[in-house]
């Protein structure tokens, strides 16, 4: 990436970046590692529930199969 000089900058981004002191920076610094920390929960967060649905899934799925199996158990030896 090439360089960018202050100059060629937008009026508005000149403003902004003149008007920066310490605090504003550490306010944005903040502001940054909150919202990291957000989308790492998020991602953390959607797991979680892509996890549960999956395990509802298949733990219906598997009553399911178990039930089939016992049906089959139970009239092994009944009547033809």
């Amino acid at each position: 990436m090439g360089e960018v000089h202050f100059e060629t900058l937008d009026p508005a981004v000149q403003e902004f970046l003149a008007d920066l002191d310490e605090e504003k920076l550490a306010d944005i610094k903040e502001a940054m590692r909150f919202y990291n920390a957000t989308r790492t929960v998020s991602r953390f967060m959607k797991w979680c529930l892509i996890t549960i649905v999956a395990a509802f899934l298949t733990a219906a799925a598997l009553g399911e199969a178990l039930g089939k199996i016992w049906g089959w158990l139970t009239t092994l030896g009944g009547p033809k």
